[in-house]
């Protein structure tokens, strides 16, 4: 597997999982624990771990995964789903921030 696909892999997962966490939150249960935190996974790939404003990436990139609470990510499977797409996005804004 190639970085890039290796990348947006952990970024549909984190997507999965921040929405799946954030929906088990609004049903009461404490979940807050269970986020998988691929950020930094995520960063060391793309070589923009430790740059000077890491802070203010790491808070622009959970704002982009928060986009996944208003996307309905029931198919899930497939390189056109809207999962794959949003991945592929945060992907490339991650790749305009790294420069």
């Amino acid at each position: 597997m190639q970085t890039e696909q290796l990348i947006i892999s952990l970024i549909k997962d984190d997507l999965i999982n921040s929405k799946l966490v954030n929906g088990l939150s609004q049903l009461g249960l404490s979940a807050g624990d269970y986020h998988l935190h691929l950020s930094e996974t995520i960063f060391t790939l793309m070589g923009i771990d430790g740059v000077e404003d890491d802070d203010k990436l790491l808070d622009h990139y959970i704002g982009l995964i928060s986009v996944a609470q208003n996307v309905d990510l029931t198919d899930i499977a497939g390189r056109n789903s809207v999962l794959e797409k949003l991945a592929h996005s945060i992907y490339i804004e991650l790749l305009r921030r790294k420069v």
